[in-house]
């Protein structure tokens, strides 16, 4: 303390004392103009920040289904698989627009992951699905009652698949967005 003091009363120090004062304070300034840079959409409430990504989420969820009602026609399923895809990057593009809430983006990041999963599917995974139904629907079966027999247990599997995959990546967004309402406190409604 006696060493502060003389200091703080030495006419000679005085930029001793200046020159770490301004240099904390542009470090200040440069820190907070780098946030102001940062020009992704940031949210003030969590309740809205779930709300948006949710959004993201449940445009998917709408567009995948549409995607695998075979009762429309294959065709049309094949060109919703295209839109889901189409759909799959815009909400990537809405995602990485945002900034994380409170430092937190793990609800972002599976989100994103999520959408990945989508995307895959709408490119992928129910394409093939749907030429699975597309050939059975095409075959004539009166000579190989068999060959039915195993193309719809192919048909069963794949969609199985296709379902437990949903259910898995789903319930991992799910489990990501309790935690982010238990810390926060706020309920999330299914």
């Amino acid at each position: 303390m006696d060493i502060f003091l003389l200091i703080q009363f030495n006419p000679m120090n005085r930029n001793i004392l200046f020159l770490p004062a301004l240099f904390s304070g542009l470090l200040i300034v440069a820190a907070c103009n780098n946030g102001n840079n940062d020009k992704r959409r940031s949210f003030a409430d969590v309740v809205e920040y779930n709300d948006f990504v949710v959004d993201q989420v449940n445009g998917l969820d709408s567009a995948y289904v549409l995607s695998v009602d075979t009762e429309q026609g294959i065709d049309v399923c094949m060109r919703k698989c295209d839109s889901l895809v189409e759909l799959c990057n815009h909400a990537t593009e809405e995602l990485m627009g945002i900034q994380p809430f409170e430092g937190d983006s793990s609800l972002t990041m599976q989100a994103l992951k999520y959408v990945q999963f989508m995307r895959n599917n709408g490119e992928h995974e129910v394409k093939k699905l749907l030429k699975m139904i597309e050939a059975y629907q095409q075959m004539d079966y009166d000579a190989d009652p068999e060959k039915e027999e195993q193309t719809l247990a192919d048909i069963d599997k794949a969609a199985d698949l296709l379902d437990e995959r949903y259910e898995k990546e789903i319930n991992r967004l799910e489990a990501v967005q309790t935690k982010l309402s238990q810390k926060h406190d706020f309920r999330v409604l299914k």
